[in-house]
């Protein structure tokens, strides 16, 4: 288990004015400013104040960078114990389900009382970067700025001034110097993927993925195994959850195999929804599902329990099937 020698919290911008951040203009009206159900860079900027504020001394906000237009990358850290995990969202700005999940997820770790809340503040410390692509997310489009996708540039070095998202750059120098015991990384997947007999009713609502790639450290891949069983154990029909396994590559430049390599636990994490018709009917169960998966995983890895799962068992996981092309992505510049 990965563990600190002390606890990283460096100044940071808790208290100095969020709601008053640089913005960037534009000449016309963002698309996701057009897009109520999903936060703008400026309301998440506001949001973390106020959970920071509300918090009574349970959050700490830090910026650890800014995006190629200059929006703020910032992470937010709830509890004291001695184990780091990282979670990020919306590395792909045309999928914010897992920002709106985690900042309820936040306000909740952070102001709870309930014995899930203060058994992982006691015993990790969260560290969270919503929005990771903010110029990609007030786009609604999947790549940054420059057309660069930023969950295929995880394979530079911690400092390297070379790479073409400057979002994932400093996601890669923070989490290297966190040292975390693992990293999860949240996205939305389209859909639907529906189970046997092609049921409608029978919808794979999440798809989850470990490291595959051949360098990824072997007992990295184990525990992140372990948390994809910990979800599949007690997400699976949880409002009507169904969980299937993700079908991903070896790329050594994704995140889910980067931190793999580096020695992390490694879990993506993708929510069915979003397609125009049905995706706002599904927001809301997203969410809370998304929120399900993230709570296990925080709470075995808190308890020790996660490490008692048979990693072996994500053979019982069924495979996602393909695309009934149900629907289309409600996004401008859906990319090909």
């Amino acid at each position: 288990m990965h563990r600190r020698d002390t606890l990283k919290l460096v100044g940071g911008i808790a208290g100095a004015g969020l709601a008053g951040s640089g913005i960037v203009s534009a000449e016309g009206t963002w698309a996701r400013e057009e897009t109520r159900r999903w936060f703008t860079h400026r309301e998440l900027l506001n949001e973390l104040d106020r959970i920071e504020r509300n918090a009574t001394g349970n959050v700490e906000l830090e910026q650890i960078g800014e995006s190629l237009e200059d929006r703020e990358l910032v992470v937010a850290r709830v509890g004291n114990g001695e184990t780091d995990v990282f979670i990020t969202t919306e590395q792909h700005g045309d999928e914010p389900t897992g920002t709106n999940a985690m900042l309820k997820e936040l306000q909740h770790l952070s102001a709870g009382g309930s014995d899930y809340a203060k058994t992982v503040r006691e015993e990790l410390t969260v560290h969270v970067l919503p929005m990771h692509n903010p110029d990609g997310g007030m786009r609604n489009q999947r790549v940054n700025a420059d057309g660069v996708d930023p969950n295929r540039q995880h394979h530079y070095e911690p400092g390297s001034t070379d790479n073409p998202s400057p979002e994932t750059q400093a996601m890669i120098d923070y989490v290297t110097d966190l040292d975390p015991l693992w990293v999860a990384d949240l996205h939305t997947q389209g859909g639907p993927y529906y189970g046997d007999g092609d049921n409608p009713g029978d919808n794979y609502t999440s798809s989850n993925f470990w490291p595959i790639n051949e360098d990824a450290d072997p007992d990295a891949v184990a525990l992140s195994r372990r948390l994809n069983v910990a979800m599949w154990d007690e997400v699976e029909g949880f409002g009507n959850a169904q969980l299937s396994v993700y079908p991903g590559g070896t790329g050594a430049n994704i995140a889910r195999n980067a931190y793999g390599i580096r020695g992390y636990g490694s879990v993506l994490n993708e929510m069915t929804g979003q397609i125009s018709d049905r995706g706002e009917r599904m927001e809301g169960q997203m969410i809370r599902q998304c929120r399900k998966e993230n709570q296990v995983m925080l709470a075995e890895t808190a308890t020790g329990t996660v490490f008692d799962r048979d990693s072996d068992r994500t053979d019982e996981i069924p495979d996602r099937p393909g695309w009934n092309e149900g629907g289309e992505w409600p996004w401008e510049n859906k990319p090909e």
